[in-house]
């Protein structure tokens, strides 16, 4: 079977962050159990983390953030996350950018998957930076 992909925002395949306001990413991954197994990789810093990083693991919920620290922002950086079907079934991915105090300035993307055991699926975009 082919990854059923539900769009309630679409990946819009490059995002604009500013560096000088603080903008950061913030990252939601909800499993639909049991195991969820993904890796989160940046085309600068390779392997970020996968599943397994997370205190707690494995769990419904993984939330992470990405840009808090300015220095670490790379103009034309590609941000891949990477899901595997076999003992998890369903996941949802939202992706929101946020201003420096954490306040919400829009939902960038939110995609739920639903596959096999035999079926992966990555989603990527950039980021270009001001």
């Amino acid at each position: 079977m082919a990854i059923t992909r539900t769009v309630t925002v679409d990946n819009p395949g490059a995002l604009l962050i500013e560096r000088a306001s603080g903008e950061f990413l913030h990252f939601t991954l909800i499993a639909g159990g049991p195991l969820p197994i993904f890796a989160f990789n940046s085309s600068v810093k390779g392997n970020l983390f996968e599943a397994a990083d997370f205190i707690g693991h494995p769990k419904t919920t993984y939330e992470w953030e990405h840009l808090k620290n300015p220095s670490d922002m790379q103009s034309l950086e590609r941000l891949d996350l990477h899901l595997v079907f076999v003992t998890n079934a369903k996941y949802q991915y939202k992706v929101e950018k946020r201003a420096a105090t954490g306040a919400v300035l829009a939902t960038i993307l939110d995609i739920s998957f639903v596959g096999d055991p035999t079926d992966h699926e990555a989603e990527s975009f950039r980021l270009m930076v001001s």
